[in-house]
């Protein structure tokens, strides 16, 4: 969802905030001098965002599930000496159903 705040810069004149917050992705903000180039800018980024194609995701794109997975178990379980048996157990689970997947393919929904 998306809304356009308008409001006058210093020197006097008109500008225009966008927030863009779409639920599982980070918020999005830019201003401009025209309306309609912050409305185009929502149409434009509400569309890429669900596309996939606003982030950047070079290094989504270089790594696995299973490769995060395995760095969590190496460096964040040994943390958690009370949950890392049920978690690894369920952790090696994930990585068997669907590790092979890029992260970048990974969504929320």
């Amino acid at each position: 969802m998306a809304n356009i705040k308008e409001r006058l810069a210093k020197d006097g004149t008109k500008r225009f905030t966008c927030d863009i917050r779409l639920k599982g992705y980070p918020a999005q903000r830019a201003t401009f001098k025209r309306l309609t180039d912050a409305k185009k800018w929502i149409q434009d980024t509400e569309s890429a965002i669900r596309e996939g194609r606003h982030f950047k995701t070079i290094e989504s794109k270089k790594h696995t599930l299973a490769d995060l997975i395995d760095r969590y178990i190496k460096d964040v379980l040994p943390t958690k000496p009370k949950q890392q048996a049920v978690q690894k157990q369920q952790l090696e689970w994930w990585r068997e159903e669907i590790g092979v997947y890029l992260l970048s393919e990974i969504t929320p929904l």
